[in-house]
């Protein structure tokens, strides 16, 4: 107690002791109440277990008694841990609910179909007086059931167009084509000596040029060779035409020195003939044997190489070599029905 100022400084503390012993005992209330919720619950699964067959009996309401307390507990829910066990025991009694619906069926259990409709004839006064069947008033079952389904109209909408023409489905006839004999052509016969067999064109070229350089019986100049003046487009295949005599060994192509034009790929001491500087070098193409398993044994090695060539090239070719004929015949390109005769 402050006596100059008339204040008390122990007030304050006093009154925080206060609070915190009332929030000591909420919160121990709180405990208190949760633990008796998840002890409700607990008692509640275990007793529906130990019940299951009673529970499963048509007669028995125990399964809405259970659904009561469980509604009653889950009032009291806190925390997630009792909302577990409020869906555990939900669970249980629904899977209980659901065999029990499955067992249940007409004329066992407590539902009699003939007392039933014995008890609906009464209601509606059916009953025999001498053998006469009288009257039962339905009106009387629809007034009792009308207070259970009886309920405000609603308002709905119209769908759909106010009148509906019906289209008429116009049947189209369909003409049957008739086709004039005389109007008809017949298809054309083909005879064993209408087809002409189509050569193997590729193969007939290969030995058109073989046939050629036998017949020169010397090196020739590639390019005077399978340069065709008249046709870049032949010129090319002369080319491709050429690699298979190649490729078989039936003819090589070397690089020659015009200036001595007999000396071969090796000089006089047997190594590899190296062309001067300066030397007039050109690609010459001639027949050779074809080689054998023994030569390639021996070190003979095939080489590749790629000749590109273009329109360009090939005029310039023309002029550098002066080639005015070409050694291997124009080809004539053949239609493909000449004469009534057909190629297969």
């Amino acid at each position: 107690m402050d006596q100059e100022n008339g204040m008390d400084l122990d007030r304050p503390q006093v009154i925080d002791e206060q609070e915190e012993a009332e929030k000591r005992e909420e919160k121990e209330r709180i405990k208190n109440e949760k633990r008796q919720v998840r002890q409700g619950y607990r008692t509640l699964i275990a007793n529906t277990e130990a019940n299951r067959k009673e529970l499963l009996d048509p007669t028995n309401n125990g399964l809405l008694e259970n659904l009561e307390q469980a509604n009653k507990l889950f009032k009291k829910v806190f925390g997630t841990n009792e909302a577990t066990m409020d869906a555990k025991a939900l669970m249980l009694s629904a899977d209980l609910g659901v065999q029990k619906a499955k067992q249940l069926r007409m004329g066992q259990g407590g539902f009699d179909e003939n007392e039933y409709v014995t008890r609906l004839i009464s209601k509606m006064g059916g009953h025999e007086i001498d053998n006469d069947q009288q009257a039962m008033d339905w009106a009387k079952i629809g007034k009792i059931a009308m207070k259970w389904s009886r309920k405000a109209p609603t308002m709905d909408f119209m769908l759909g167009p106010m009148a509906v023409e019906h289209k008429t489905r116009t049947m189209a006839q369909r003409t049957r084509v008739v086709r004039d004999p005389k109007a008809m052509r017949k298809p054309q016969e083909l005879r064993e000596e209408d087809i002409a067999r189509q050569e193997n064109e590729t193969t007939k070229n290969v030995m058109q040029i073989n046939s050629i350089l036998e017949q020169l019986n010397r090196k020739v100049n590639l390019f005077e060779l399978v340069i065709n003046p008249e046709s870049f487009g032949q010129t090319v295949e002369n080319i491709f035409y050429l690699s298979f005599l190649v490729r078989d060994g039936k003819a090589s192509i070397l690089e020659v020195d015009m200036a001595d034009p007999n000396l071969g790929d090796v000089d006089e001491d047997g190594e590899p003939w190296v062309p001067a500087e300066g030397a007039n070098i050109q690609p010459m193409v001639e027949l050779t044997e074809v080689p054998t398993a023994e030569d390639y044994q021996g070190g003979l090695l095939k080489k590749q190489m790629v000749l590109e060539i273009d329109m360009a090239t090939w005029r310039n070719l023309i002029e550098v070599y002066d080639i005015r004929k070409t050694l291997i015949p124009t080809r004539v390109s053949k239609e493909t029905q000449e004469k009534g005769k057909w190629y297969g």
